[in-house]
């Protein structure tokens, strides 16, 4: 599935984010959560991601930051030539996600990892998925974040995004959210990407969402992040 092309990888340690206990704690009922409360809106906002992807169906695609699959295990459903990985902070996320892709028999490859510091070699990707996932991350993790993505896209590669948006609304919210919730095209820009698309969407419990889609140059733009890394 996602291989790593005979690249040595640094030993990571391991990595522990803030809100990484909190959602540890609410795996009995994230599903369900989404599932039945979100009702039709979390759905449609499913289906949303899967339609901005414009996948093929043969496309190497990393959905980061994955939970508990709903995203990951959905595609791999519709489009069975992709080959679809999945990365995120939580063992306990990934251990749900990995069992209800084994009950689905779905080929996935699924992985404990921080999305500041993907365990994968350059270009290996042609789609990146993040979705209601960047909240968690501080403008520093944010850019990090943004600048892996892109490290591990292909040239022509997109990154399709479904956050919260627009900023947060009350102290509460920004300490929540470690500044604001949103992806900004700001932060994908500094990454060397070309926003293509956007759109506001309400999402539920009265929260908005900004998809976009973003797309990766075939030549990296000078003054860039990701070319401050190579």
């Amino acid at each position: 599935m996602c291989h790593d092309g005979g690249k040595t990888h640094r030993t990571r340690s391991r990595y522990r984010h803030r809100f990484t206990d909190l959602t540890d704690a609410l795996i009995p009922v994230y599903n369900w959560g989404f599932n039945v409360l979100g009702g039709h809106r979390h759905d449609a906002f499913r289906r949303r991601v899967i339609e901005l992807a414009d996948l093929r169906g043969d496309e190497d695609l990393l959905d980061a930051g994955c939970g508990t699959g709903l995203t990951m295990l959905r595609i791999a459903e519709q489009h069975p030539g992709c080959r679809v990985c999945g990365i995120d902070l939580s063992p306990k996320m990934i251990e749900v996600a990995r069992n209800d892709a084994g009950k689905r028999r779905l080929d996935v490859d699924l992985r404990s990892g921080s999305i500041t510091d993907l365990p994968y070699p350059d270009a290996a990707f042609d789609v990146v998925l993040t979705n209601i996932m960047v909240h968690h991350l501080d403008l520093a993790e944010k850019r990090q974040a943004v600048a892996e993505i892109a490290r591990v896209l292909r040239p022509g590669g997109r990154f399709v995004s479904a956050e919260f948006g627009p900023r947060a609304r009350n102290p509460l919210e920004r300490r929540l959210a470690k500044g604001d919730y949103a992806l900004y095209p700001f932060h994908l820009a500094e990454a060397g990407f070309t926003v293509c698309r956007e759109e506001l969407s309400p999402f539920v419990w009265g929260l908005q969402v900004y998809y976009r889609v973003a797309v990766k140059p075939h030549e990296v733009p000078p003054g860039s992040l990701e070319e401050e890394r190579t």
